[in-house]
């Protein structure tokens, strides 16, 4: 498949709204507009970045076994490595190990463990389901619904990779070309599901909040909250994979976007959350949008750095022998 530079495009401006949202929720989540922005930003960045994922999994007529574990086994090695980062890095802040060690996974790292769940769900999912996408998305869909029903916690990610994975199937089935119509690519449509649905999240955001992070407990009495998020995510997400255009900037953070993804958490707070509370500088969009370019500046400037990259794609290639000539 040839490499589609739009989708590095998307990651890129994803991994930006990612680093502003969690200096958001680090720094000021109570002033209004920094607020409004987050319900924008939640909405879909995260079942976005989800949706491509699944676009970007193989079909499993296209692989075998031992390919799929393989992949699923190199992400699981980052997530080790990243989870023992963490861990460090929590007893260096609290002193405490053995509540780091019980975290697993560790704080963002959720996204790697869903995505090792995802692809072999998607592997070993019986073909005549597999086959039918629409009654697979509405299991999905449902599946979603009741995923903060039950107490299941954020161990092994199981509630948040039941919550997302619609986003996942929704991605993989796209590039299938199962939803290839001119309803999906139509921007004028896009366009009025914007203007329609802006309001509804701007208002959503404070109310519905423990819903939409997937990881949150919110019982029956939560279910209509959890449809209406599900009912202006769904089109949200949808939107923006479709009307993002090709940005060349972009391309290269798109590019390594796990590298960006891992990193931007350990260096918001090692260096630019106390940067801003020790010298109390100020907290107001405009500035949470110059900390937000600060962070991605200096994770530019770390990517150069061999060892780092390394640790996000880790390769254990045995040298050959040399041959001895007789």
């Amino acid at each position: 498949m040839t490499r589609d530079y739009r989708l590095d495009t998307i990651k890129g401006l994803l991994i930006i709204l990612v680093i502003l949202g969690h200096l958001i929720i680090a720094l000021d989540n109570y002033n209004v507009i920094n607020h409004s922005v987050m319900g924008l930003i939640y909405i879909f960045h995260m079942p976005l970045f989800i949706l491509i994922s699944g676009y970007l999994t193989k079909h499993p007529d296209n692989q075998q076994p031992r390919q799929m574990w393989k992949s699923v086994g190199k992400i699981f090695v980052v997530l080790l490595i990243f989870q023992a980062i963490s861990c460090l890095r929590f007893y260096y802040l609290r002193g405490e190990i053995l509540m780091a060690l019980k975290m697993f996974p560790f704080g963002i790292l959720w996204y790697l463990m869903c995505l090792i769940w995802w692809r072999i769900m998607i592997y070993y999912t019986p073909k005549p389901l597999l086959n039918r996408p629409l009654l697979y998305l509405i299991i999905a869909i449902v599946v979603s619904l009741l995923s903060g029903v039950f107490h299941l916690g954020s161990t092994l990610a199981v509630q948040r990779t039941l919550n997302f994975y619609f986003f996942f199937l929704l991605g993989f089935y796209y590039r299938q070309g199962t939803f290839n119509t001119p309803l999906w690519h139509n921007d004028k449509l896009h366009a009025v599901v914007l203007i329609v649905l802006l309001p509804l999240l701007l208002w959503l955001y404070p109310r519905c909040g423990n819903v939409m992070n997937g990881a949150d407990y919110y019982g029956i009495a939560g279910l209509p909250q959890k449809a209406l998020v599900l009912m202006c995510s769904i089109p949200m997400t949808l939107l923006m994979f479709n009307i993002i255009p090709d940005i060349k900037l972009l391309r290269p953070i798109g590019k390594d976007s796990l590298f960006y993804y891992l990193y931007h958490i350990l260096f918001i707070g090692i260096v630019t959350i106390p940067l801003v509370k020790n010298y109390g500088l100020p907290r107001y969009l405009p500035f949470m949008l110059l900390y937000t370019a600060f962070t991605l500046l200096a994770l530019v400037l770390l990517h150069k750095i061999p060892p780092l990259r390394w640790l996000t794609h880790p390769t254990f290639k045995k040298k050959p022998k040399a041959v001895v000539k007789e």
